[in-house]
């Protein structure tokens, strides 16, 4: 058996949303600093805030950080004197918890024939310095997947292309320590329990049955939930919350669950065509998604739904080159208008929506938190507030007995207004407060989850 690696990506949803002007939504090129003649790629693409933002490089255990939206874009290289490099496509070398603690999966090598071992490079203060682990230095052995749902919570995956081993780990104390676990092909988590699973069969994973299976016990133990015996594996799969998840694949392949996996339905109007493929897929809630594909002419296109794959519309996009450059290796975005994407031959772009944010001069002169909208809500909703001044801001949610039952944020931001998506997809019907913390400010609404 033989699993083909493939893309995730995890969900952030917290945008400023200060003061909007109207403009029209365009991808549009950022510029990459990888100099003229560097033929690594580029893969995974992750913001942290609306305008903290990385990229995983191919070669030299390097990195693209941000923190101008994308406008400028700065080599990292955590260790320069590394011959290491990282899958591109799949784009699921790197993974960031928060604003300061991430991590970046490698190869010890210089490309795939050439691998000789496994090593993490992380960091815990959002990039100032870097630790590396070593896994492993056996020859053939090669970094392909890590993802973490917390700061602590972590699970990864090695290859070894010469006796085609896999080696699953996971970690619960960020990455110190790492202990085997039962994988079950590319996995995708939503927390330290919930995850999500796919392999198909043949030396590249690309012979069916593909099989989708999901595990309650942070992969410990997977059940097997679809068998897909139809042409064209898979290639990406990406879970917003415990209920809602899609994977993409080749032969215009979409699948869709709106219940944990209980049922996976085909998606037959998504508008890709049926001989072309995804390779990733990203939503930030159950409604808005984007997925990856090409046009008639073979250029790069994004297919967008906002009803959670009801209906849907084409974002056209810069990548116009059909001998090469249109292959869009992963989309992140951070709201509705805000997103990146990475395509084969460095290619960086940025989608600005047709009510594109703006940051507004005007800080706010009080802390302020509004009413939800909409309210009531099945299953998501958007909550928006103001801090007068820089400080830790938590969000919280409580239910009817007092007792908290999430906590979308709590992290250090500046002076400004602020909007964040919850999805209460895990939680039951019911009457819940809201809580906003920061500084000595406190303040806390009623919403109505009615499913």
């Amino acid at each position: 058996m033989s699993w083909k690696i493939v893309t995730y990506s995890i969900i952030v949803a917290a945008f400023i949303s200060s003061h909007a002007t109207l403009m029209a939504q365009s991808w549009s090129f950022q510029t990459s600093p990888l100099v003229s003649g560097d033929t690594t790629e580029i893969g995974k693409v992750q913001f942290v805030s609306p305008t903290e933002g990385w990229i995983s490089v191919g070669t030299g255990g390097r990195l693209l950080h941000s923190t101008d939206a994308g406008e400028n874009w700065i080599m990292v290289t955590p260790f320069p004197d590394d011959t290491v490099w990282c899958s591109s496509d799949p784009a699921i070398s790197m993974s960031w918890a928060d604003q300061t603690h991430g991590w970046k999966i490698n190869s010890f090598g210089s490309s795939f024939g050439t691998s000789y071992g496994v090593v993490i490079y992380q960091t815990a203060d959002g990039g100032k310095s870097w630790q590396k682990k070593v896994l492993s230095t056996t020859k053939g052995d090669m970094g392909f997947q890590i993802q973490f749902v917390d700061v602590n919570h972590g699970w990864l995956l090695y290859f070894n292309f010469s006796t085609q081993a896999y080696t699953y780990l996971k970690t619960s104390d960020g990455g110190k320590n790492w202990a085997p676990f039962n994988g079950a092909g590319i996995f995708h988590f939503v927390d330290m329990n919930n995850g999500w699973a796919f392999y198909g069969f043949g030396m590249n994973g690309d012979q069916p049955p593909f099989k989708i299976l999901h595990t309650t016990n942070g992969g410990t133990d997977w059940a097997e939930q679809f068998s897909d015996n139809s042409a064209g594996n898979y290639n990406a799969i990406f879970f917003p919350d415990t209920n809602n998840g899609w994977i993409v694949g080749d032969e215009g392949k979409v699948l869709k669950t709106a219940d944990g996996g209980k049922n996976w339905n085909y998606v037959t109007n998504s508008g890709i065509n049926p001989n072309d493929r995804s390779k990733t897929v990203f939503f930030l809630d159950a409604n808005n998604g984007w997925i990856s594909t090409k046009d008639e002419n073979r250029y790069g296109v994004i297919q967008h739904t906002t009803d959670g794959g009801k209906s849907w519309t084409r974002q056209t996009t810069p990548l116009t080159n059909p001998q090469g450059g249109n292959a869009i290796f992963n989309i992140y975005f951070i709201d509705a208008n805000n997103g990146w994407l990475t395509a084969s031959n460095r290619k960086i772009c940025h989608f600005t929506g047709p009510t594109g944010i703006e940051e507004n001069n005007n800080f706010p002169n009080e802390f302020l938190l509004c009413q939800n909208y909409p309210n009531p809500f099945n299953p998501s909703t958007t909550i928006g507030y103001s801090i007068k001044k820089a400080g830790q801001v938590k969000l919280s949610v409580f239910d009817a007995l007092g007792e908290m039952v999430a906590v979308i944020i709590d992290e250090y931001k500046p002076a400004g207004s602020y909007s964040v998506s919850f999805d209460g997809s895990s939680l039951p019907s019911g009457v819940y407060l809201y809580r906003l913390e920061s500084g000595a400010y406190n303040a806390s609404r009623k919403f109505v989850l009615l499913k």
